[in-house]
């Protein structure tokens, strides 16, 4: 007796699990990988489903099976950075002094948008997704319990909330705007010789502002403005404790 060989039935829209239209084989979280890894070296909205699916050997119509809109991918990417800075957050010791913990918070924050500009771009200058995200029935909104986890290692610090939001506030913006310098080469350092040659066209006198502190601007490096600008905020925060007990 010939036995009638029983095909699974797609859904509309569904690609081919054996590929056969061309649209290949393809997972959700591979899509999401690749998108993320990408974003790395270039802005979210460079991103795009056309470019993923050529990358991975399928057809655009598959990835938004998968994914859905560019707003879904945009906010995928986003979870998952989110979701890599917490596990290196909740590595920092409970037992630290408070100082210490929250300066290593500082640290692992900014090395983390540092070393993804899609990432640090996007939350610099957008604000949906910025920090709650678009997750599907069963995932984890990692923005949401990253700033969850921020704020109750303030509250865990001594700080009220109106301390905490305000503190946090100050001190993330620090972290965005020192790791956004770096991506962009805004170090003063790293363009040395022109900001002297340019200074240098002008006659001795006429700018004396320049003539007085240029030179020593010129030679700032990135990673010391940071940790300047981070004993300022945590001198600030510690003087605020002092002043509750």
């Amino acid at each position: 007796m010939e036995q009638t060989e029983k095909k699974q039935r797609r859904g509309r829209g569904r690609p081919r699990l054996d590929g056969g239209t061309g649209e290949g084989v393809v997972s959700r979280e591979a899509v999401i990988e690749l998108a993320y890894e990408l974003a790395r070296s270039e802005p979210l909205e460079d991103v795009s489903f056309v470019r993923l699916a050529k990358t991975l050997g399928v057809v655009p119509g598959a990835l938004h099976y998968h994914i859905g809109t560019k707003d879904d991918l945009t906010s995928a990417i986003l979870n998952r950075f989110y979701k890599q800075l917490l596990a290196r957050l909740r590595a920092i010791p409970e037992d630290l002094p408070w100082r210490d913990r929250l300066r290593r918070f500082a640290c692992i924050l900014m090395a983390c948008e540092r070393d993804h500009r899609g990432a640090a771009e996007y939350i610099q200058t957008k604000a949906k997704f910025r920090v709650f995200q678009k997750v599907r029935s069963g995932e984890t909104d990692y923005g949401a319990a990253y700033l969850d986890h921020a704020f109750g290692m303030f509250r865990e610090a001594g700080f009220d909330a109106e301390q905490s939001a305000m503190f946090y506030h100050v001190l993330a913006l620090h972290c965005l705007a020192a790791a956004n310098s770096h991506v962009a080469h805004l170090e003063p350092a790293e363009h040395e010789r022109f900001l002297l040659k340019q200074a240098g066209t002008f006659p001795t006198g006429t700018m004396p502002g320049l003539d007085f502190a240029l030179k020593a601007f010129s030679r700032i490096r990135a990673d010391d403005a940071f940790e300047f600008g981070l004993e300022a905020l945590l001198d600030r925060f510690a003087a605020a404790r002092r002043q509750e007990e």
